[in-house]
């Protein structure tokens, strides 16, 4: 049974002022401003092309850009007699970016999948209108106005910020944070590229709410949230040449929105390109019983200083007998809605589903497009009615490798189907973490994760919920390409520490190498209880162009249950308490024999729901023992059983030894090299896995 998951964290918390009315800060929604962040250095012969690329975009965007010149690394390093324009701050943030050289730059610390450098959020000079072009037409959640004050006699400077928030903060976010920058312009001094009185403009002098900024917690769409700060200015710097950057972050990364204003006397409130409008709810997943109502409500802003008509849109995907329909200002819609909303007008609308005897998932999305405007891009809503479901399908939500995992969908739901499954349902990754915190998956039994092609894999509060729900003995299915490589590879996207470790103790495999066109094809281990005898498989390019399953191995507490033609594994099954874990390297849409992609779907269902197969083999650990350990010549192995096969695998995953049909309990392991070595013995009755270790 899949329990609520609780999230418990410990916060410092700053106070907050949370006021009802604004003084500074606009109410009516805003596209994001960019916050560039430029990373340079005097020394840097180049730099200036970077400069002149920050300008440019500068110039061409008014009021809608703030540029942060960061002086930092080798070229920021000074030379006899040159100024030092390099702060303590510096390294901090060049080191969240993973930049590869200079200059370099980043837009929000936002990850743009086909621009992005290095791995991270750092992006060459030629991509950053590109990159900017992109932020400035999404929309933000919060708004934020910046008012200064400046003292010339004492030289303390005092900054006001103040958030106001449109909508709620995004599911998966609890907080953001308050960052205030002071740069300084017009100062003249040496520029490799350039001459020896180039004028540096935009440069990072100090962080006065600190590296990271200052939390802001508990807010919702309607907060305002005020803020002082005060700080003393150092001698040095010319205040009329100095301006005040603030921007509010999610994390150390994801700017959401920025503004600039003068150092001395200046204002902002925050009005940077007004957005149409908005449409969103609260709580987009609910627990739906038979011929009870769920009701979802949604909020509909007008942006705009004018009335504006829009056609509002239901389509929904739910089960035969199953009703929805939406009502707005009292009146009830099946599909259809023609509206007008007077200027900056908030209204409401609500979406009623009354789910029917049979279980399933409704997914209901209501669309909001401007009838005055219908070249601006849709508002797009989603909400999920979960009722009865004990299997639930969850379709990858990754969206940089291009590939829809939707697409797949319908291999899951007609294979188990055919295995006799009459509890099923199916739900986005994304609507999945939001189902498990509002504990609307209470009652599934079994996850089958589409993970397909798709990339990142899973989101951290997608593995903190599957890692829950299999603590509680829920069982797990999980079939994608390149699973194992987006967390263990070298250039992994899910490759936190928490992905790892959850691949290794609950997947419980070992990741060996990205594979390649030659794994096409899949043969079962026929000494599985489980998955033995299922008929080869080639398996096929589902993903236009983009194949290589991934090689793997097991671990502890797994079996092996299909191989490639070279011997590899690319699929296993693994206890994990008393939950049980299937896993194929490979999508399930990718095996191309038909029967076996069922009989492999229809093994999983039964073995997850109690079947223990032909009793082949069985999770069983006997007690065998190594010793001496460590040791430096020959092993022996307690209680070996007969016409064993015995593998050898160094710390990197390298096979360095293996024996077929041992019975012998001396194992001579001289010339392996001093280090640590995973053993595997292997029989009919045991799968059994230990390490020692080899000394001089």
């Amino acid at each position: 049974m899949f329990r609520k998951l609780f999230i418990v964290a410990s916060f410092i918390v700053a106070a907050v002022i949370v006021i009802n009315a604004q003084e500074i800060v606009t109410t009516h929604p805003q596209l994001k401003a960019v916050v560039l962040e430029e990373y340079t250095g005097l020394n840097c012969p180049y730099c200036p092309q970077g400069h002149t690329v920050a300008e440019s975009i500068l110039s061409a965007n008014p009021d809608k850009v703030s540029v942060i010149a960061v002086h930092q690394g080798y070229y920021a390093t000074p030379s006899d007699g040159q100024p030092d324009f390099r702060t303590s701050f510096a390294n901090s943030l060049a080191g969240q970016t993973n930049l590869e050289g200079y200059p370099s730059g980043t837009i929000n610390r936002h990850f743009f999948q086909d621009l992005s450098t290095g791995g991270g959020t750092a992006l060459s000079r030629g991509d950053w209108t590109a990159a900017a072009d992109r932020i400035m037409e999404e929309e933000s959640y919060v708004n934020l106005g910046v008012s200064t004050s400046y003292n010339d006699v004492t030289r303390e400077l005092s900054v006001t910020v103040e958030a106001y928030y449109v909508e709620d903060l995004p599911f998966g976010v609890n907080s953001n944070f308050f960052q205030i920058a002071i740069t300084e312009s017009n100062i003249i001094a040496y520029q490799a590229g350039a001459s020896s009185t180039y004028n540096h403009k935009h440069m990072l002098r100090h962080l006065i709410t600190g590296q990271w900024g200052d939390e802001i917690t508990e807010v919702t769409a309607g907060s305002v949230v005020s803020r002082t700060y005060t700080y003393t200015m150092p001698e040095e710097w010319v205040a009329e040449n100095c301006e005040v950057v603030a921007f509010i972050t999610e994390t150390k990364q994801e700017i959401i929105t920025g503004v600039t204003v003068p150092l001395v006397d200046g204002i902002n409130d925050g009005v940077v390109a007004a957005d149409y409008s908005r449409l969103f709810t609260a709580i987009p997943v609910a627990v739906g019983q038979e011929a009870q109502n769920s009701v979802f409500d949604f909020t509909l802003l007008n942006g705009y200083d004018a009335d504006q008509n829009f056609v509002l849109t239901l389509t929904y995907n739910a089960p035969a007998d199953w009703t929805v329909n939406f009502d707005f200002n009292g009146t009830n819609y099946t599909d259809v809605a023609n509206i007008t909303l007077s200027a900056y007008e908030t209204s409401s609308a609500h979406v009623t589903v009354v789910p029917g005897s049979n279980t399933g998932v409704a997914k209901c999305t209501l669309t909001l497009i401007s009838s005055d405007f219908p070249e601006l891009a849709e508002k797009v809503c989603e909400v999920f009615v979960v009722s009865g479901v004990e299997n639930m399908i969850v379709n990858g939500s990754g969206t940089d490798s291009g590939i829809s995992s939707y697409e797949f969908e319908s291999d899951y739901t007609e294979a188990l189907s055919a295995a006799g499954c009459q509890t099923l349902g199916a739900i986005p990754g994304y609507a999945f973490e939001q189902a498990v915190e509002l504990g609307a998956l209470a009652e599934v039994r079994n996850l089958y994760l589409n993970i397909g092609g798709t990339t990142p894999v899973l989101t951290l509060g997608q593995v903190l919920a599957i890692r829950e729900f299999v603590d509680n003995g829920g069982n797990l299915f999980v079939a994608g390409q390149d699973f194992a490589r987006d967390i263990m590879g070298l250039d992994a996207t899910s490759g936190s520490i928490t992905h790892k470790l959850f691949f290794q103790n609950y997947i419980s495999a070992v990741y060996l190498n990205d594979g390649d066109a030659e794994n096409n094809l899949i043969q079962s281990v026929n000494t599985d209880s489980v998955f033995g005898f299922i008929p080869s498989s080639a398996l096929i390019d589902a993903y236009d162009g983009v194949f290589d399953p991934d090689a793997i191995r097991n671990s502890t507490n797994s079996f092996e249950i299909f191989l490639y033609p070279n011997g590899k594994a690319g699929a296993l099954r693994a206890f994990k308490g008393s939950a049980k874990i299937v896993y194929l390297a490979f999508g399930l849409e990718q095996i191309s024999n038909e029967d076996t992609r069922n009989d492999i779907m229809d093994r999983t269902y039964r073995w997850f729901e109690g079947w223990e197969g032909t009793g082949i083999v069985k999770n069983e650990q006997k007690n065998i023992s190594l010793f001496p350990n460590p040791s430096n010549g020959n092993l022996s192995i307690s209680d070996i059983p007969e016409n064993s096969e015995l593998y050898i695998y160094s710390i990197t995953g390298q096979l360095v030894k293996s024996i077929n049909s041992c019975s012998d309990s001396k194992i001579n392991i001289a010339g392996l090299q001093k280090g640590c070595y995973q053993l595997i013995v292997k029989s009919e009755s045991v799968n059994y896995n230990t390490t020692f270790v080899v000394v001089e």
